[in-house]
């Protein structure tokens, strides 16, 4: 017999009725298959193959064969196949939806695409989990500062098979970078260099952890201000894409960061019902210094996507001491051409006070400080609002990218070889580098 021609496709709910299993099928779809009002049909369990198949047998009946019945609604007849059975339970295990395809004479009934890729990635991150072999991903990975940090936990704990699979980002010298100073990224990963949205979700394998940072500038208020844009208008396409390759690469574990304006975001709320639909458990956390002890203040909004079957009851990251060693123990000695009057930098800060502004008090910081403001991506281009060392000249400079590493916990070899410009900005839009390890080792205690 030929391939049969499918007529109608219906994803369907698993209901219950006294702990048993149950389809419920009618209308429409079942007449345009053939299965009118006492037409006898037969049914056929593949348990092993997680199917249950229909046939009409009119034309050769059984005395076990079944028959559609038939309810009315509105006045007018409608055909119904009630299918109730601990069998359904067997076949179906904890899923909760089914597909359901008709084809004249037949009806396929199956395990959902999304529960199948649920319990593939939970049975896949399970196994990997207990051999040491979990396989990790990123994308917008910049310089590789979070990708690191997660990876290190993760590699501590015995728990890694090697570096990142793939990693994705279109800036390529920060990738570059991260080629030649990661630990997560070697000659094995697969760089995907070019916008998100450009990248074909083949080239996204599967791996049981995947670590992402949308970018921030639609979100915090310095960015919503300068473009004069909503993070949809700015940066909207990026949820697509985002939600494209998590679909393709079908991580047990998500683990994702952004400034915290974004949390209460249409973007960061709509992939956060995405990923609840397809049946992750999100944990939410606002980190700062509290718990990492690093020098800078820099609090972040994280969350981790959990496949549900695989998530805990809580997840929380544990307070620190702040930092209290003075940021001179910090700093290097430089030479007295870093240091600058900075004159139009101190009349523009007069100006902005006099007007009202609320960005006119600087960060002029002499070592005795403990903490230090956030210092973001552009900081080579002296922007007033980020910090700067000032002597008792009155003279002031910028923080060299060693010493801004530091601020951060990040490792200083993961900006070895870039100049001044490129060492800023990998270090001031990523992290810091204790918010996803801390994080991350959370949760593995947690699992």
């Amino acid at each position: 017999m030929g391939a049969r021609t499918i007529m109608d496709i219906k994803y369907a709910k698993i209901g219950s009725n006294k702990s048993n299993g149950r389809i419920w099928l009618e209308g429409n779809n079942l007449i345009k298959a053939g299965f009118i009002e006492g037409a006898p049909y037969r049914r056929v369990d593949n348990i092993d193959g997680r199917q249950i198949s229909l046939f009409l047998t009119a034309d050769n009946p059984a005395p076990t064969d079944r028959k559609v019945t038939v309810s009315k609604r509105g006045g007018k007849s409608r055909p119904i196949i009630d299918l109730c059975d601990r069998t359904i339970t067997e076949i179906f295990g904890d899923a909760n939806r089914v597909r359901v395809t008709f084809s004249s004479g037949q009806i396929v009934i199956e395990a959902h695409h999304e529960e199948r890729n649920k319990e593939t990635r939970e049975a896949a991150f399970r196994k990997r989990y207990k051999t040491g072999q979990l396989r990790e991903a990123s994308l917008f990975t910049g310089g590789g500062i979070s990708t690191e940090a997660i990876h290190s936990a993760l590699d501590e704990a015995g728990l890694i098979d090697g570096a990142c699979k793939w990693v994705a980002e279109i800036e390529p010298k920060y990738i570059e970078s991260a080629q030649a100073n990661c630990f997560a990224v070697d000659d094995t990963t697969a760089i995907l260099t070019g916008p998100v949205e450009e990248i074909e979700p083949e080239f996204y394998s599967t791996v049981d952890v995947l670590s992402f940072s949308m970018p921030c500038a639609g979100f915090s208020k310095a960015g919503s201000v300068k473009h004069k844009q909503t993070s949809e208008e700015h940066s909207g396409s990026t949820l697509f894409a985002t939600v494209a390759a998590i679909k393709a690469s079908n991580p047990a574990v998500i683990i994702s960061e952004n400034v915290v304006e974004s949390q209460s975001s249409p973007m960061y709320q709509l992939l956060r019902g995405e990923l609840e639909r397809l049946g992750y458990t999100i944990f939410e956390s606002i980190l700062g210094p509290e718990h990492t002890g690093s020098v800078e203040h820099r609090r972040r909004y994280w969350f981790v996507a959990i496949s549900s079957g695989l998530a805990p009851s809580s997840l929380e990251v544990p307070s620190v001491e702040l930092n209290s060693t003075p940021l001179a123990h910090f700093l290097e000695s430089v030479d007295d051409s870093q240091f600058s009057e900075n004159q139009y930098l101190k009349d523009k800060s007069v100006r902005d006070s006099q007007a009202g502004k609320g960005f006119a008090k600087r960060q002029l910081l002499t070592g005795d400080e403990t903490k230090v403001g956030t210092i973001g991506r552009h900081y080579a281009k002296r922007r007033s609002t980020e910090p700067f060392i000032v002597r008792d000249d009155g003279k002031e400079r910028l923080l060299t990218p060693t010493e801004h590493a530091r601020v951060k916990s990040i490792p200083e070899r993961l900006i070895a070889g870039n100049g001044m410009t490129i060492a800023h900005q990998i270090l001031g839009q990523s992290v810091d580098f204790l918010q996803p390890y801390n994080l991350t080792r959370a949760l593995l205690g947690a699992l």
